[in-house]
């Protein structure tokens, strides 16, 4: 019997009705009744105040929360209690948005219990590797108590349980706190006290070559902000009110009545503190250092300035209420509780960068490559962590090592940053997949990278699949079909996929959901080709055909981003169907859960202009069945639109010349035939199968390209398809263009390109064009973005200052006034001005003689090279990671208790080190030949040079290197058998290597892209190698300026002699400077103006998060968030849709989430089908339970007439009279 259709009218009618109340449901529900109802589990209208409690504890909202206290002492005091819903919109009406954002997983660890769990194992570890029990009493000298707080108020304290509330004095921990509030009244803050870390301990006896306090967390800097403290004139107690103001909003111990009253609080002091017990003389000592060398301002009271300095650090408070300090940082400023402003932006990234650099003192370098975050350390044995834009740590533990850190703090937080994705570089692709990212699902991540490997083989993208290989994609993974890039790539015959798969090992004949393999595929398509190559790489063929079934296994859909596409079929609106399409969205691949296109709702509304877009433009689909068995014409036949039916029948007239699908493999397969019943036999369209449509890809391009609607007959003019790739950085050059480039020197610039010549040329880089097209690659307005850089190259080319290093003779003789920058993005967008990209300086028209030497730069990647041959942990046992604080050719050595090795890579005597670990295994000349083979690859096969003379010149003029040579080997820290003279040739003959702004900016996009170069998607270095790299650039690579660099830029870069500048700024691009004039440090004077104005225009500095709305917006393209309350009605559309994708999964707890996220439980889709009508079919007898409880409609009708329970008789699996009979229960209690 056939169902009875519902007419399109009525459900018009119907839908109009919703979005005239209130965008879908009649009636808003309160948001304190949806908290109530996800609550109440058992349905009796009854929460108890335990489960309440449970809640807030699972969510990370403490008792003692000031948005929920007072809500939880009357818990407390009454755990009896019957909490109605009258009871509970009383008692919650102060705290419901919170609540909400918790319950909901809205906060930013959405998942706090388990993370919670996570830390509370490391810290087991911690103390049981220390020999430490952390669960009972322990003496004070083995204490360890670790707070956290998250910039959403999610808190949590774990430790020695008798150690958890210890009161602590601030010690060091205030420092930041002085710098900050000194910078808050003193704009010139920067001319009293420097950024650089100074490789000496905190109460060092030293002063910069400006005679200023080398950074404002030793405790000259520390002085010299107690003494910018507050206005001038003010006496030491007024300014320590100030100060103990700022402790108590901070730790909000200031109550309200207090404030109103404007009293504080009792002091929070003790009678001393360890730097005034211990080191009461040393800090007295520095203070008339400093007032000797004129360091403070005027009239400036020195015992003052001591005085309150002692009274700082002595300042007491727990570790809890230090975590929340912390907390603020990394929110940029907000308490994370009150949300009030405790200090401004500007002061917290300066804080941050100074904590990042110099924050553990003498081991600062170590901590930001292996931990990667800002922290800083006191004497007490505090230590405050600070994950930007996530949360802050606190620990304690009294028991410090010989840089005055506390060892179980340094331990547990090394082991947080191997657990956890919150290392600084941590973001690079494929950096790791074994760590955790709190804030996201790492199974969304792989599917994400599974679908775009799956799609680019399908169309034939050797470029894209390369890439994606390069970043970690597995080319073996399966969808939901247990379909292959093999299986797609011979189904539709790109030969080119099928053997880069077979070259790099792929399985040959796996098996998909039909029993199909990729040789069968190629044969059912008739790409016999492609089944000649497998045969040949040992594939035997076979007669294996797709299996069919009575009952599809069950798959998961396509998970959708927005489901409004669906919408706008239905309602006809093609205006935003175009939009989308501009954007991106790939329209063939959209299926429901249903297995139903957007061409199936259009043709059962019969909009026939959004089935035309459809079929000619975005290239869906005609012949896909959805789970009905049903296609788009039979939606047209069903609902009588004769136009609509016409018009596709005229698209499938011409037989199909390349392959008999019905749908695009990159996307959901054919459905299985299953039974029909004998009323559905007029629907079959059998007699379509030898039919399909055209390729979308090239409608794409070519309706983005023209103004006319797209079709078989047109056209696109070759200088309209370069000045797009010209508009969108992609040069003539790019070698995944390389087809396409030689093709059209070839046609000349007047030439016209068919479809399917279009096709044919872009077939190995149609991803990139798409993403080009649809602006979405990494710089999306990248001709807006380079006038900026124009503007800033011409500001920067008018500073003549510097001098040109003469040490070498052939540097010496270059021009002084030549000046050139390039960039490429990690998508291979490229710019270098006045070049016609072709990496030419200003003002200069010859390419020879604007090849520069790398000099220094050539170390980041000796180490990188070092690194991959024998691995980081054998590499630094040879050389640290801390900045020297000296000249980079200075005659020193780290001292490692009693074994003495070279600071750091990015110095003279570290890039020996590195010179003499790269294979020596093979003699010098192929050595060379090794590292250039390496720099090409990085700079995208382009040439790299090799300048003899200025060889000759390092060689005669190798004193002082030949010196640092001797000195590691007295120090005995050099390999053993090491010849030393062969390692110095090859260090001068890789600072001799010779490249060009643009290819240099090339190797600066493959670090920025974690050691893939963007150009080739070739993976040169691992991602982890970079991650190490990038570190060592950022804390060490400017010379003896690396930490005002990261102060003021916070990009990782390295500078050489020769005037260039390489600078990395992670996942977005690579820029090459190069000037000769440098500053007295050896810093390219225009470039480090170049990138300083970069940074104040743009948001690109590591901290940049908490700023940048006082600048331009970021040119880094930025995916749509969903950041929005469910009042929006797209938002209200996406959480419809998600709870009808979590009722196909059979996810209880998902539907109770979006429920009280404000899910409408009586929503439909565009074919009337509700939660409970996807529940039903597919058998999830407790996802009906749940549903009937929350009041969903059983009787709702779908546009066939369906209803849950017809669904259920007719889909649903081995458990359908148990659906059945819940539902018929349920009509019978609400007839």
């Amino acid at each position: 019997m056939t169902p009875r259709r519902q007419s399109v009218q009525d459900r018009t009618l119907r839908l109009d009705l919703q979005k005239a109340l209130g965008e879908g449901d009649v009636e808003e529900t309160p948001l304190s009744r949806r908290i109530f109802e996800y609550l109440d589990q058992s349905n009796d209208g009854i929460v108890r105040p335990k489960a309440l409690l449970d809640h807030f504890n699972k969510c990370g909202l403490r008792t003692d929360d000031p948005r929920i206290s007072t809500l939880c002492d009357t818990l407390q005091d009454n755990p009896s209690l019957d909490i109605t819903i009258d009871v509970f919109e009383e008692l919650t009406k102060d705290s419901c948005g919170i609540i909400e954002k918790g319950f909901s997983g809205q906060l930013c660890i959405p998942t706090f219990d388990d993370f919670r769990a996570n830390v509370d194992r490391l810290i087991d570890e911690t103390c049981r590797h220390a020999g430490v029990d952390s669960k009972h009493n322990v003496t004070s000298a083995n204490a360890f108590v670790v707070s956290m707080c998250t910039v959403d108020g999610q808190r949590h304290v774990t430790g020695n349980q008798s150690e958890l509330e210890v009161e602590i004095c601030m010690e060091g921990c205030c420092k930041p706190i002085l710098y900050g509030m000194a910078m808050e009244t003193n704009p010139g803050i920067d001319n009293y006290i420097s950024h650089e870390p100074s490789g000496l301990d905190s109460h060092a006896m030293s002063l910069d070559n400006k005679r200023r306090p080398h950074n404002p967390l030793m405790n000259t800097g520390a002085l010299l902000s107690c003494a910018l403290l507050g206005q001038p004139g003010q006496s030491v107690d007024e300014r320590y009110r100030l100060y103990e103001s700022r402790l108590h909003n901070l730790f909000s111990r200031t109550s309200k009545k207090q404030q109103d009253d404007g009293h504080l609080p009792t002091p929070l002091t003790t009678p001393v503190s360890v730097e005034e017990s211990k080191y009461a003389s040393r800090n007295t000592s520095l203070s008339y250092m400093l007032d000797d060398a004129k360091c403070f301002p005027p009239h400036t009271d020195v015992a003052d300035v001591v005085q309150l300095f002692f009274r700082a650090c002595a300042a007491t408070c727990s570790v809890d209420e230090l975590s929340l300090f912390a907390a603020t940082l990394a929110n940029g400023g907000l308490h994370p509780i009150t949300n009030e402003r405790i200090m401004q932006p500007q002061s917290v990234r300066q804080c941050l960068s100074v904590m990042f650099s110099c924050g553990l003192g003498t081991y600062s370098g170590e901590w930001s490559f292996h931990v990667g975050i800002p922290a800083l350390s006191s004497l007490g044995g505090a230590m405050l962590v600070v994950v930007p834009g996530l949360m802050g740590f606190c620990s304690y533990s009294p028991t410090l090592d010989r840089s005055n850190n506390s060892i179980h703090g340094v331990t547990f937080f090394k082991a947080l940053s191997r657990t956890f994705t919150f290392h600084n570089f941590d973001s690079l692709p494929m950096i790791n997949f074994q760590r955790k990212d709190p804030r996201r699902d790492s199974r969304t991540i792989q599917v994400e990278m599974t679908t775009k490997l799956l799609i680019a083989a399908a169309e034939g993208d050797v470029c894209e699949v390369r890439r994606l290989r390069s970043r970690g994609a597995n080319l073996d993974a399966i969808d939901y079909d247990s379909r292959t890039a093999l299986h797609l790539a011979a189904s539709e015959g790109k030969i080119k996929v099928v053997n880069y798969l077979v070259k790099h090992h792929v399985l040959l004949s796996p098996v998909d959901r039909w029993g199909g393999t990729p040789m069968s595929d190629a044969i059912t398509f008739g790409h016999l080709h492609v089944a000649q190559l497998l045969t040949k790489a040992g594939v035997i063929s076979n007669s294996i055909k797709h299996k069919t079934s009575s009952q599809p296994t069950k798959q998961p859909p396509v998970l959708l981003q927005d489901l409004s596409v669906f919408y706008a079929a239905y309602s006809g609106d093609l205006q935003s169907l175009k939009a989308s399409y501009t954007s991106g969205v790939n329209f063939s691949s959209l299926r429901d859960y249903d297995g139903r296109t957007p061409l199936h709702v259009a043709c059962a509304e019969g909009r026939f202009d959004v089935v035309k877009f459809l079929i000619t433009t975005a290239g869906v689909p005609i012949l896909v069945k959805d789970r009905n068995q049903k296609t788009p014409i039979s939606e047209a036949k069903r609902g009588g639109h004769a136009a609509v039916l016409e018009f596709i029948r005229k698209q499938l007239q011409t037989p199909a010349t390349v392959s008999k699908r019905h749908f695009p493999v990159l996307t959901v397969p054919q459905t299985p035939r299953r039974h029909i019943d004998d009323d559905d036999s007029d629907d079959s369209d059998d007699d379509l199968e030898d039919y399909e449509v055209s390729s979308h890809s090239a409608f794409q391009f070519l309706s983005m390209a023209t103004d006319n609607e797209p079709c078989d007959e047109a056209k696109v003019n070759v200088s309209t398809l370069i000045t797009t790739l010209r508009e969108n950085g992609l040069l003539e050059t790019d070698p995944r263009l390389k087809k396409l480039v030689e093709s059209v020197k070839f046609l000349g610039a007047d030439a016209t390109l068919s479809v399917e010549q279009y096709r044919y040329l872009t077939e190995s880089g149609a991803i990139l064009l798409e993403r080009a097209l649809a602006k979405s690659l990494i710089i999306p307005e990248f001709n807006d973005f380079c006038d900026e850089l124009i503007d800033i190259f011409e500001a920067a080319k008018l500073n003549r200052g510097g001098h040109i290093a003469t040490y070498i003779p052939q540097l010496a003789n270059v021009d002084p006034e030549k000046f050139g920058m390039a960039l490429c993005t990690i998508d291979g967008q490229r710019y270098c001005p006045f070049t016609q990209h072709l990496g030419f300086c200003a003002d200069s028209p010859n390419l020879s003689i604007n090849h520069f030497c790398v000099q220094s730069c050539s170390k980041a990647i000796s180490y990188c090279l070092a690194v991959e041959e024998l691995g980081a942990d054998k590499v630094h046992f040879h050389m640290g990671c801390e900045p020297s604080g000296l000249r980079f050719n200075d005659l020193s050595l780290l001292d490692r208790g009693g074994y003495r090795v070279p600071h750091n890579p990015m110095i003279n005597s570290g890039a020996i080190m590195s010179s003499s670990l790269i294979r020596k295994d093979l003699p010098l000349h192929q050595r060379f030949e090794y590292i250039m083979q390496t720099w090409k690859a990085l700079c995208g096969d382009s040439a790299v040079g090799f300048d003899n003379s200025v060889c000759l010149s390092e060689r005669s003029s190798a004193d002082r290197n030949w010196c640092l040579g001797f000195m590691m080997r007295e120090a005995e820290c050099l390999p053993d058998d090491t010849n030393l003279a062969e390692a110095l040739e090859f260090y001068f003959e890789q600072c001799s290597l010779t490249t060009s702004c643009e290819s240099f900016s090339v190797l600066a996009a493959s670090l920025a892209s974690g050691g893939v170069c963007p150009l080739t998607n070739h993976r040169v270095f691992e991602a982890e190698t970079v991650k190490n790299c990038l570190s060592l650039m950022f804390s060490c690579g400017m010379y003896d300026a690396s930490g005002t660099w990261g102060y003021s830029v916070g990009i990782p870069a390295k500078s050489g002699v020769s005037g260039v500048l390489l600078l990395v700024i992670p996942n977005v691009m690579g820029l090459a400077v190069w000037s000769p004039r440098l500053d007295e440090i050896g810093n390219s004077v225009r470039g480090v103006q170049f990138c300083q104005e970069l940074v104040t225009r743009f948001p690109f500095h590591n901290f940049d998060a908490f700023v940048e709305h006082m600048k331009q917006p970021s040119p880094v393209h930025r995916t749509a968030t969903d950041a929005k309350t469910a009042v929006d009605p797209k938002v209200r559309r996406k959480l419809a849709y998600q709870l009808l994708y979590a009722a196909y999964e059979g996810n209880v707890e998902e539907i109770r989430r979006l429920k009280l996220h404000g899910a409408r439980v009586h929503s439909c889709d565009y074919d009337g089908r509700t939660a409970m009508h996807i529940a039903a079919s597919m058998g999830h007898v407790a996802v009906v339970q749940e549903l009937l409880r929350q009041g969903a409609d059983i009787r709702a009708l779908d546009r066939w007439g369906g209803t849950p329970l017809s669904d259920a008789e007719r889909y649903a699996p081995s458990n359908a009279c148990d659906v059945m009979k819940l539902l018929q229960q349920a009509m019978t209690v609400y007839p």
